[in-house]
């Protein structure tokens, strides 16, 4: 049974701070440099969350200084009643155009390890990524962003208890420069939050981002419980969301030995039918080469439950060898979410050649988790992603 309680956020002095717009920012693992954030104001929650990426001396003891200081100054206050907060993204729509509402819950879940069957992964994590997330936390004692997860609820019967919630007007709303529009409510009431609890109790919770730092936190709180709070901060949104939004994440291939384009295309002739064209479609992934794209038919489908797991063991990992301690290595693959860029750097001779992929369905995802089974590493790309900065927690005892 999943456990969900409120929880007293640690939020940002606006009149102190500055405008939420230049405070908050995407999630650390997708901001490829973190400077163009603290240049639009010094309080930027980047300079809290960056961990190595940020680069000095000891980047994790500075964000540890930062937060004490940010704590003593008012610029940050932690809310004095524990809460639910309702956060809302609206946002432009590449897949049905328009825009697009998506609606989550912030609370604290309980943490359980995956064997429990409570809270589920589908994706795999990797040492290093673990190590900078552990060494955040430990410095600071702050959740900075929250996990992103799902649940199913076929009835609604959550999105019924939130919505007069959105009667009111928002404690906070504004858009960022991507056009993304940010909206969050502080639910207080406590019927509503004893209703919201109970709700969740029969449900299985999903892991859509933040596997590490859920991994992390767990081995923490496992370590020394007496000091590290069972609790995670945790926004959960619902599988049926009409705006939750999966997107495909290409691969590019570079620094292979001895790769040779027409051997490829012999040995792919055995379990696939190349043909023209430049889309991929679900379950038929398409290949990059500098002159031409194909589609890969497979000659028998249903081979494989995802078209990710097709692509690395029907061909990165027998035909390029490609395996899983390439990829933690950070070797021969790369990715991308713009097919564009793949083409392009494939033709230009940045790349010996690229797949693109039709994106995972959220059904496909849930069926894997419910398997007890683990995606490769960039299998999905929820978005929008969960904005970093609006709500934090302080999670030790």
């Amino acid at each position: 049974m999943a456990v969900l309680k409120p929880f007293s956020a640690l939020r940002f002095d606006f009149e102190k701070a500055g405008p939420p717009e230049t405070l908050c920012c995407p999630p650390y693992d997708v901001i490829s440099d973190p400077g163009a954030w603290l240049s639009q104001n010094p309080y930027n929650v980047i300079r809290l969350e960056g961990g190595g990426r940020l680069g000095g001396a000891d980047p994790y003891a500075a964000a540890g200084l930062a937060l004490k200081d940010w704590l003593a100054r008012g610029i940050l206050k932690e809310d004095e009643v524990p809460a639910f907060y309702l956060y809302e993204c609206t946002f432009p729509s590449c897949q049905t155009g328009g825009e697009r509402v998506l609606t989550g819950l912030a609370g604290h879940i309980e943490l359980r390890p995956f064997s429990d069957g409570v809270v589920l992964p589908h994706e795999n994590t990797l040492s290093a990524a673990k190590a900078d997330r552990r060494g955040l936390m430990a410095a600071t004692g702050c959740h900075i962003s929250p996990i992103y997860c799902l649940y199913d609820d076929p009835g609604r019967h959550v999105a019924e208890l939130l919505k007069n919630a959105k009667n009111s007007a928002p404690e906070c709303d504004f858009r960022m420069e991507d056009g993304i529009r940010h909206a969050l409510w502080v639910l207080r009431n406590g019927a509503l939050i004893e209703a919201i609890t109970k709700a969740f109790a029969d449900k299985t919770i999903f892991i859509a981002d933040g596997h590490h730092r859920y991994e992390t936190s767990l081995r923490m709180h496992e370590e020394n419980p007496g000091a590290v709070s069972p609790y995670v901060m945790t926004v959960l949104c619902d599988m049926s969301d009409p705006g939750l939004e999966v997107h495909a994440t290409h691969r590019i291939v570079s620094g292979v030995a001895g790769y040779d384009e027409e051997d490829l295309y012999r040995r792919l002739e055995k379990d696939f039918v190349p043909a023209p064209g430049d889309a991929p479609s679900e379950g038929v992934p398409a290949w990059v080469t500098k002159k031409a794209i194909y589609k890969l038919l497979p000659r028998r489908e249903g081979s494989y439950p995802l078209d990710v797991t097709l692509l690395h063991e029907g061909i990165l990992e027998p035909l390029l060898g490609i395996d899983p301690r390439c990829m933690a290595a950070g070797e021969c693959l790369s990715y991308t979410r713009d097919a564009a860029e793949a083409v392009a750097r494939v033709r230009s001779g940045q790349a010996q050649c690229a797949f693109l992929m039709a994106p995972p369905t959220v059904a496909q995802i849930r069926g894997t988790m419910l398997r007890g089974e683990k995606m490769p590493q960039k299998s999905t790309y929820f978005y929008p992603k969960i904005i970093t900065g609006l709500f934090m927690n302080r999670f030790g005892k």
